[in-house]
Formats: structure tokens, sequence, C-alpha cells
């Protein structure tokens, strides 16, 4: 595979990211959010972006032939008890899986995090079924720390549970 640029978001990315989410959304059944939810328009991405720069959040793209095929967003939390703590997400578009985007991704989030003042634990929640991502999270030491029984309904009236993992980085 061509190499991998992974970088923080820009306002110019806008356009590629919701390209990327739409692509990501439509492949299956391991987001939260469906592609008929998803109707950012580049306006509304742009914003989103610049309020987590301001936010000093960390958005990371993943990009093969200047086309981004993976993204990271990770989130402060500002309530003064959990401040602490950051979430994150993380989305890579299948035919670009199991080439190491992921632990890229993940690797550059650790770095970011570390470094930073406050921050010390990292926290995601992933479907119980996501058996590759989960794979890749435990490479990196998150461990499961609760289950959310039958918390994702799907279309069909199936069920999915949900993990929490959490890393601590200080």
């Amino acid at each position: 595979m061509s190499s991998v640029n992974i970088r923080k978001a820009t306002l110019e990315d806008a356009e590629g990211i919701l390209k990327h989410s739409k692509v990501v959304f439509g492949e299956g059944r391991n987001l939260l959010t469906t592609v008929e939810e998803f109707t950012l328009t580049i306006e509304e991405e742009e914003q989103w972006i610049e309020k987590q720069k301001r936010a000093n959040n960390l958005v990371l793209v993943a990009e093969v032939h200047n086309e981004i095929v993976g993204m990271l967003n990770a989130t402060r939390s500002t309530r003064k008890r959990v401040q602490h703590l950051c979430q994150f997400g993380i989305s890579i578009q299948e035919a670009y899986c199991n080439k190491g985007i992921g632990s890229q991704l993940i690797t550059k989030l650790i770095e970011w995090a570390k470094q930073d003042e406050v921050i010390e634990k990292i926290c995601l929640e992933v479907f119980a079924s996501n058996e590759r991502a989960i794979y890749v999270y435990e490479k990196y030491g998150f461990v499961i720390e609760g289950m959310k029984k039958k918390h994702i309904k799907f279309e069909d009236g199936t069920y999915a549970d949900e993990y929490n993992m959490g890393l601590s980085v200080k």
C-alpha cells in the first residue's frame, strides 16, 4: 500500500472528511451514525473543525494519495470532575483496514494525551462485536471497563452490546 500521511485536520479538509464519513457510515454496523442521518454541509463541517481546534481537541486525518481514508477525533471533557478524561472515536474505510492506519492514529492520540498537562485517561466506546477494533485497542493497553447490554438497536430490530474501554496515560 502507498504511504499513509497522518496529520491534524485543517478547515480545507472539511469536504474530504464529509466524503470519508459518508463512505464509512454506509459500510457497516460498527458505527452509531447511519448514512441517512449524516447530513452535514461543508460549512457545518468547517465550523465543527474550528470548534475542535478552539477547544484544544484533537482531529487527525489519514490520507492515501491525498484522499482522506481514516479519521480520529478526541474530545476533552469539560466538566471539572472529569476534565482529566478525553473520549475518542475512530473510523477507517473498509478498503484501508488491516493496513496499520488505526495503529498509527492511536499512537498519535496516545502521544498527544501523554504530552497534555490535564489528560490522564483516554476513553472510548466500541461495539462488543467489533473484535478487530477491540484487538487493536487492547494491543495499546486499553482495557474493558464495562458493558452496556443491548445498547444499540439496529433497523432490523436486533441489538448490540457496547463496551466502555479506557487507558491511563499518567
